[in-house]
């Protein structure tokens, strides 16, 4: 049975990365920018904290209700800001970032809330399944309101590179992976 647990973190995801779309929206790029960089060092620190054995307060509770058994606490969070950092830096246009910011906040939660509960696993994965690889381009329908048709081919792109078994975090993955495609991509009409 999927655990609830792994349901509300797919949902934190989900907040986390609109607030990402939010700030862009309301603060622009660079401003936006300045707020992530101060979530990525504040977690930074609030991960150093915790593996040095330290307690963080208020924030333990939090911490023990979404974190996975055997991670360390505040990674996936950590990541997510760091990817959406990523993002807002290393593209130019400001669609492709909204777009991209979409791709990683709904697109990747989506992967995880249909590929748990999905059977078919796809044959380079162990883990990964077909439900959860459409899921993630399902829940990336929104980029198309920012970046029109392109952002479902980069969706796909970042969906298939976040199917591959890797030692990587996944939000860093699809982050680099919307980057790099965007700028590929971006001189071709669509």
């Amino acid at each position: 049975m999927i655990g609830l647990k792994e349901d509300e973190r797919q949902l934190v995801h989900i907040l986390l990365g609109l607030f990402g779309l939010a700030a862009t929206l309301a603060l622009g790029r660079i401003y936006a920018a300045y707020a992530m960089s101060a979530v990525v060092l504040a977690g930074l620190v609030l991960v150093h904290l915790k593996l040095s054995g330290k307690s963080l307060g208020p924030l333990e509770p939090f911490l023990h209700r979404f974190e996975r058994p055997g991670v360390t606490p505040g990674y996936g969070a950590l990541t997510m800001a760091a990817g959406s950092l990523a993002i807002i830096t290393l593209l130019e246009d400001a669609s492709h970032v909204l777009a991209s910011l979409v791709i990683l906040g709904l697109g990747d939660a989506g992967s995880t809330l249909v590929g748990l509960r999905s059977k078919k696993k796809l044959p380079w994965s162990r883990d990964k399944t077909f439900g959860g690889t459409a899921a993630f381009v399902l829940f990336s329908l929104p980029a198309v309101y920012f970046a029109g048709a392109i952002s479902l081919l980069v969706a796909t792109m970042a969906a298939l590179a976040e199917s591959l078994e890797s030692n990587v975090d996944d939000n860093l993955i699809v982050a680099l992976v919307c980057v790099v495609a965007f700028r590929l991509l971006s001189g071709i009409a669509f």
